[in-house]
């Protein structure tokens, strides 16, 4: 490994303790500057990589205690890749950190011992996963000294782009696909951003928002900042970690759409384990799908090396991406790990987003009952041994998205009186819990 470091770029006053090297083609492996504005490989098309130099980032480790880092997504600045520290101080302050909570109750439904929720429906400022990714792409378009930044989003990322450009103080564009969660649109709207649906699914709009970028010269947060924003994904697995006390659990279990969380949550623990802070290779990766779009699941159980691309037909529009750019990684990273994909019908969806509601009191929109509902499918068959730790990763908030929910009954307009009022009562109490419902719909 090599100990040269980065230059700061131009028009930088401070550097961060950034360990980033430069970019690197995933696929043939040619290198690029860090300050370089490619975002795809010229040679053969596929994505790019940032590059660190690990013994440089150990050292560092080492010289700052954790105690003294930030509670935020900077707190292992080493492995990412923003070198201007008046960039890195205007975006994500307060995202990340979000807590690792012991899911005892949902746990015990699915006999799973030892199960964990990593919270990122907590998430700040946009109650997302999101708000790591982004973060590093607004963080990156400061360090060019840009102030507009678009993004072609299903969802989470057009309010994360929306909430951090406006405390970055730089204007917001987002293109959503014709199926969408309307809620959160209008949140884009509320936070300033300028929005536009286009008449196209997400796998079109994506293609047409990149010929947006060529013909604007405007940078895109999941298109021409790619290769960075693909960075602020793997604080998910460094956060992990650390919460278990450096212990790397056994299993980790996400949602996967374009693939950027799972794909570098596999490359977040390998850093970690190259840094000496954890033995991680042992941590398996699986990814959940809903069974209307699910070609990396797919892919992964036939153990290809390449997606095929689907056509989405999901009421999960925050998983409905039926050509995943990022698919050849996590397949990658699932099958080296020993993980593997499941998918989950649109019922077995909704029952996932009721289960962990009644029992954790948590809840999260359609991507995170999706993983709720494939992690009990894979504890029904066998995947986890008694003692395992689990992680389950829950990406989004269901505030968002309530008006996509099923409707449940419920006593409407009671007349204001004794006997009206114990009538819906009873009516209340002789009906099926949350949990007996959710349980029926899985069929756990």
């Amino acid at each position: 490994m090599s100990t040269q470091t980065t230059e700061s770029l131009p028009g930088s006053s401070q550097r961060t303790r950034s360990c980033a090297t430069g970019l690197a083609c995933h696929r043939c492996g040619k290198r690029y500057e860090l300050a370089d504005t490619v975002f795809a490989c010229p040679d053969c098309g596929k994505g790019l990589d940032v590059v660190y130099d690990y013994e440089l980032a150990a050292r560092h480790f080492r010289d700052v205690p954790t105690e003294e880092r930030p509670q935020n997504i900077w707190h292992f600045e080493e492995l990412l890749p923003i070198v201007d520290a008046s960039a890195q101080a205007r975006v994500g302050q307060h995202s990340g950190y979000t807590p690792l909570i012991r899911a005892d109750r949902l746990g015990a439904e699915l006999g799973i011992d030892n199960l964990y929720i990593k919270d990122d429906s907590s998430n700040r400022p946009s109650l997302s996963y999101k708000d790591r990714v982004v973060s590093m792409s607004v963080a990156r378009l400061l360090e060019r000294g840009k102030t507009e930044i678009g993004c072609v989003s299903t969802g989470n990322v057009g309010t994360a782009v929306a909430s951090l450009a406006a405390k970055a103080g730089v204007d917001a564009y987002v293109f959503y696909p014709n199926a969408l969660e309307v809620t959160k649109a209008r949140v884009c709207m509320a936070l300033g951003a300028k929005v536009c649906q286009v008449e196209g699914n997400y796998d079109e709009a994506n293609r047409r928002c990149r010929e947006v970028a060529e013909n604007t010269g405007m940078d895109f947060a999941n298109i021409t900042l790619r290769p960075f924003y693909a960075e602020g994904a793997k604080t998910a697995a460094f956060e992990i970690v650390e919460q278990l006390d450096w212990h790397s659990p056994d299993h980790i279990i996400t949602a996967a759409a374009g693939g950027t969380l799972s794909s570098r949550l596999h490359k977040g623990l390998l850093e970690l384990q190259l840094l000496g802070l954890s033995e991680t290779d042992t941590t398996r990766i699986h990814i959940a799908q809903p069974s209307g779009c699910n070609p990396i699941a797919s892919a992964i159980i036939a153990e290809e090396a390449e997606v095929h691309p689907v056509t989405p037909e999901t009421a999960a529009h925050s998983l409905a991406i039926g050509a995943p750019g990022d698919g050849y990684l996590v397949i990658d990273a699932v099958l080296k790990r020993g993980g593997t994909g499941g998918f989950a019908s649109d019922p077995e969806i909704f029952a996932g987003i009721d289960l962990l509601a009644a029992t954790e009191g948590l809840l999260t929109e359609p991507a995170g009952g999706t993983t709720v509902a494939v992690l009990e499918k894979l504890a029904a068959a066998g995947r986890f041994s008694a003692g395992d730790t689990v992680v389950a990763i829950i990406t989004g908030n269901g505030l968002k998205t309530l008006d996509e929910h099923p409707q449940k009954p419920w006593p409407a307009k009671v007349d204001c009186e004794l006997d009206a009022m114990l009538a819906a009562l009873g009516e209340l109490k002789g009906g099926p819990t949350l949990i007996q419902s959710a349980r029926e719909q899985l069929g756990v």
